[in-house]
């Protein structure tokens, strides 16, 4: 009876090991599938915002948005609220104007990433994704939003005559959790050029872009990618298995250089 009752403790014991087991990797497969739809629902998001833009800030512009102190605005590489795009991994862009309140305004969007152990540690309500020790060094995806004045200085299309690069006031909100790090990646396939005849064309990016930044600046078409993952009994595991990727090109760019022309 007593060899009896300690084979039975050990079956026992194996059954419950076992539905541990079955229970944590259901809950993963379960968790993995919400990530997956949060990335690709964040992803078409961006595409929307790309798609629709008047204006999208090509590689090598400096930005600063935001505040400095500003949990939600702070680069992960530099620790401040400044963005090298190209550099980092961020998509900016103005959307076409229109009149809210009597006055013509752009709105200004930024999509990128932050560490989600520092903004866990800042944030409140709403925007904080809750505590989770094994992840803190994922990202979270984070998008800027601010209107922005156009006033008299405008371009015949509506869009200011100088882009801006300091965006001040406002802070991001959370777009998607769980991001690997480094799993936002964005290429810029292209930028906008003008023919002889002023017609727009798509031309390789320059290495720096001219200053002032002017509207026949913008890139045309930008690729990106979004990975998640997710540390779990120790282990990393990166979901989806591989990457989401998108491509967008703004179909509210100017076609001819008349349209931004101040003469």
């Amino acid at each position: 009876m007593l060899i009896a009752a300690v084979v039975g403790v050990a079956i026992l014991t194996l059954i419950a090991a076992g539905l541990r087991s079955s229970s944590d990797s259901l809950r993963f497969v379960q968790n993995a599938q919400l990530l997956t739809e949060d990335l690709r629902n964040a992803g078409n998001l961006v595409s929307d915002y790309l798609s629709t833009a008047a204006f999208i800030y090509p590689p090598g512009t400096t930005l600063t948005i935001g505040s400095a102190g500003g949990y939600s605005v702070r680069n992960p590489r530099t620790n401040s609220n400044t963005w090298q795009i190209g550099l980092d991994p961020a998509i900016a862009l103005l959307q076409p104007p229109r009149v809210e309140g009597g006055v013509e305004v752009v709105k200004f969007v930024m999509i990128y990433p932050l560490n989600r152990g520092w903004v866990v540690a800042r944030a409140s309500g709403a925007e904080n994704p809750g505590p989770d020790p094994a992840n803190n060094d994922k990202w979270l995806l984070y998008i800027y939003e601010r209107n922005l004045v156009v006033g008299s200085n405008r371009l015949p299309n509506g869009l200011p005559a100088i882009m801006p690069t300091t965006v001040p006031g406002s802070s991001g909100n959370l777009l998607a959790d769980y991001v690997q790090p480094g799993g936002f990646v964005v290429n810029f396939a292209d930028c906008l050029g003008f023919d002889e005849e002023g017609l727009a064309t798509p031309v390789p990016c320059p290495t720096t872009p001219p200053v002032p930044l002017r509207a026949e600046h913008s890139a045309v078409r930008v690729r990106f990618s979004l990975q998640g993952e997710i540390r779990q009994g120790g282990r990393d595991s990166r979901v989806p298995a591989s990457p989401l990727r998108f491509e967008a090109a703004p179909r509210n760019l100017p076609q001819r250089l008349s349209e931004i022309s101040l003469n």
